[in-house]
């Protein structure tokens, strides 16, 4: 299990240094309004978000591969990049495989510590995707016959999306289970430096609506 988190950190990690250049972009994009900028930032944002997907792979790598190998076409999920149909795949394998925002931890009288769940909306697994589909149409040549993509509105989605995604791996647990782990994992993301926590569960849980 231990290759399996290195590969999760090492592409989270990764994810994250597409983001941080994405901000540069888009920043630069805002002050001289240079459409490169934007290409290059929806670019890299495109990328951060297939990075993710492939790292939600690793602690769910055998039953996706199973999963996978039973599809009539491309059955060889090592040729896999489309982070939509990763997300939809991984859903059925896993439901609680997405990330839930948690909130700093606290020590509680007994000794032992505490994460709560972070309250309220974020950036949520059809998010994602929508996100995710989105950029797709802004990575191609203008069709000069076509509709006017209104680059300015999408810029604007583009930095929201940056800021959602940047919050959502501030601190966060994904679930595992797996026939040799049952638990969760817990990443916080702080300078751009992934820390990785490892709580094991004695038995099946579940994972509440919040």
């Amino acid at each position: 299990m231990k290759d399996l988190q290195k590969i999760y950190t090492d592409k989270v990690n990764e994810a994250l240094f597409r983001l941080q250049k994405c901000e540069s972009l888009i920043e630069s994009y805002f002050e001289i309004k240079d459409l490169l900028d934007l290409e290059s930032s929806i670019l890299h944002l495109r990328k951060a978000l297939e990075i993710f997907a492939l790292a939600s792979i690793a602690p769910n790598k055998i039953k996706y591969q199973e999963y996978r190998a039973q599809a009539d076409k491309n059955p060889d999920y090592t040729k896999d990049y489309k982070a939509s149909s990763i997300l939809k795949a991984l859903s059925g394998i896993n439901s609680d495989f997405y990330p839930i925002p948690l909130l700093p931890t606290e020590k509680l009288e007994n000794g032992t510590w505490h994460f709560d769940r972070k309250t309220g909306k974020f950036f949520d697994k059809n998010q994602f995707i929508k996100l995710y589909d989105r950029l797709g149409k802004y990575l191609h040549a203008d069709n000069p016959w076509g509709n006017n993509k209104e680059w300015e509105d999408f810029a604007l989605v583009v930095r929201d999306g940056i800021s959602s995604i940047r919050d959502l791996f501030k601190l966060y647990f994904t679930v595992i289970r797996t026939p040799e782990f049952t638990g969760v994992w817990v990443l916080e993301t702080r300078e751009n430096v992934v820390q990785f926590l490892v709580a094991e569960s004695h038995g099946e849980f579940i994972v509440e609506n919040y």
